[in-house]
């Protein structure tokens, strides 16, 4: 959830939470949205809409993506919160979310940059160069994909890791190997892969942006995060200081996915970005549209 104020065109942020609600659970498998999931993300709704009513917030704009592009009852869920919360949900494809991720992105950075987002079912790459999107793709390619996919042991084994890299190894260079734009430019990550490993590598039991943002990891501390997570059970995860528990079995995934793109661009590190779609689409639906009068929330 993001609460901003919109002062006089520019977006200043307010309140900025996140609940970890699964909403991609069995879908690849099933192909359906899963019941549980379907309450914790009504609950998660329902607590969001309660909080913003301290803030006084004038208007919402909330969107469904991987899980709910790919799951055959999204409609059914999408009228259950129309019922019961009276809010609309937009589903967007994977093109609209690159392109909120890079309007996020593109407050914070205007030279050439090359921005992925690993999400729990898919991961965008967004090509961008003096606040100018030049291109953008994406792949049905995410952490909690990819656990359920591949990591069925706890902790996982040496040949579900080694099948996972090698898959997804695969998969980037056949995707995004002809994408990856000649040096120099920034490597930039968003979401809750990226950030949760800059908190794991501070050690930050609060999430704290100023912390978070901007920070660097290179490609041998994430190796050295890795082999802690891979070594450790989800229970001994759920302890580790700057990983929300809610993500220590799909942590390790997130991780490795980043670490092969890291292999396949060739870089040796990575910056951390806290603006991303969120701001993007808040930019987008409240301040590029004119929605709502200056000052408005």
């Amino acid at each position: 959830m993001l609460i901003f104020r919109n002062d006089q065109g520019n977006l200043v942020r307010v309140n900025k939470s996140v609940r970890y609600t699964r909403m991609g659970q069995d879908v690849n498998r099933t192909g359906q949205l899963h019941p549980d999931a379907q309450k914790r993300n009504m609950d998660a709704l329902e607590e969001y809409k309660n909080i913003a009513a301290d803030y006084h917030v004038k208007s919402f704009y909330i969107f469904g993506t991987s899980a709910m592009r790919d799951a055959k009852n999204t409609q059914e869920f999408i009228d259950q919160v129309k019922e019961k919360l009276e809010l609309d949900i937009e589903v967007i494809s994977g093109e609209t979310e690159a392109e909120l991720g890079f309007m996020g992105v593109s407050q914070c950075f205007s030279e050439k940059i090359l921005i992925f987002d690993i999400g729990g079912g898919s991961t965008e790459f967004i090509l961008g160069e003096d606040n100018q999107l030049k291109k953008m793709i994406s792949l049905n390619l995410g952490c909690v994909r990819a656990t359920e996919e591949y990591l069925f042991s706890d902790p996982p084994t040496f040949q579900e890791l080694e099948r996972l890299n090698e898959d997804i190894y695969a998969e980037l260079v056949r995707k995004i190997r002809n994408f990856v734009p000649e040096r120099p430019y920034k490597l930039i990550g968003i979401g809750g892969t990226a950030t949760s490993l800059s908190t794991i590598k501070q050690g930050l039991k609060i999430y704290d942006s100023e912390k978070v943002h901007e920070s660097v990891i290179a490609r041998s501390e994430l190796e050295t995060i890795i082999d802690d997570l891979s070594e450790k059970t989800i229970a001994e995860r759920q302890s580790i200081a700057g990983l929300e528990a809610k993500r220590a079995d799909i942590i390790l995934a997130g991780a490795l996915i980043l670490l092969n793109i890291l292999k396949v661009t060739g870089e040796t590190s990575f910056i951390i970005c806290d603006y991303d779609n969120l701001e993007g689409a808040a930019y987008r639906h409240f301040i590029m549209e004119n929605i709502g009068n200056i000052g408005d929330q």
